[in-house]
């Protein structure tokens, strides 16, 4: 295949034309791989898969996460379907996070299927996470290098009643670096959520963590650390969690929106203490 890689954003994004999902074979694999690391989230644009080769694809990068509290499709449980009809108000994502930081081996990367979407409005926005820790003070990159996060499962989160299953909560609390260590990239970049269930950082209390929880979110966020992915019918992207947040926009009142999530197991994450090499 000749694949053609565009990038989206000087910071991270890229377009991907000229690979086809159903068939790909495993040197081309291997370079939407490396685009995956280099740019953090990559889009495969025209692409016409069933649910099966949706999962197969997913599958080369990893075995499958299953979602703690959204059910799959019934002849497809890996696949979560993400549906807001036109007299819904409420977004799915519809603020800055990255996915399952309140499990302890969060997912490694999110793939999402674009099966219908608004003439206009639906996209996804995304940030670099290496890219906003490169840009801290050193003052701040030494305070928080031994600062985890303390994230738990939100029982009261808002679901949708076409998403929800049943309610499997984690047997217990996430703590995670707040600068995580990416395992291939070997890149440090911040671990932060603006859910409700990032609780606090780790040792300190509520009132303490939450100033610097909102700076980091705000600092994390700005435009020139950020991408917009803008979504056709048989757009496929797929999202290194790793590395990057991520917000769905909801901005498309009165529109339908489909979409079809898979979620790629991911590994414990590990900070500067434990990357060995890193300074």
């Amino acid at each position: 295949m000749s694949i053609e890689i565009l990038p989206l954003a000087g910071t991270l994004g890229a377009d991907i034309h000229g690979v086809d999902v159903a068939t790909i074979d495993d040197a081309t694999f291997e370079a939407v791989h490396q685009a995956l690391l280099d740019h953090g989230v990559i889009v495969l644009r025209d692409q016409d898969i069933t649910p099966a080769q949706q999962i197969a694809f997913a599958k080369r990068w990893n075995d499958l996460h299953t979602h703690p509290y959204l059910a799959g499709l019934p002849e497809h449980p890996e696949i979560i379907e993400i549906i807001k009809e036109p007299d819904e108000e409420g977004g799915f994502g519809a603020h800055w996070h990255t996915d399952q930081i309140f499990t302890p081996a969060p997912a490694m990367a999110t793939m999402l299927y674009a099966k219908e979407v608004p003439a206009v409005g639906g996209d996804t926005m995304f940030a670099s996470m290496p890219t906003a820790y490169e840009a801290l003070s050193d003052g701040m990159k030494a305070m928080l290098r031994h600062v985890h996060t303390f994230s738990q499962y939100n029982k009261t989160a808002k679901r949708s009643g076409k998403m929800s299953g049943k309610v499997t909560k984690p047997s217990k609390p996430a703590v995670h670096p707040i600068i995580r260590v990416h395992p291939e990239t070997r890149r440090p970049g911040l671990y932060i959520n603006e859910m409700e269930n990032l609780r606090h950082l780790d040792g300190m209390t509520v009132e303490e963590s939450t100033p610097i929880i909102n700076y980091l979110i705000r600092h994390a966020t700005k435009p020139e650390f950020t991408c917009r992915v803008r979504w056709e019918v048989g757009s496929l992207a797929v999202w290194d969690n790793r590395q990057l947040m991520h917000m769905a926009l909801n901005d498309y009142p009165g529109r339908r929106r489909v979409m079809h999530r898979i979620t790629i197991k991911g590994d414990v994450p590990f900070g500067l203490d434990e990357a060995g090499d890193l300074p």
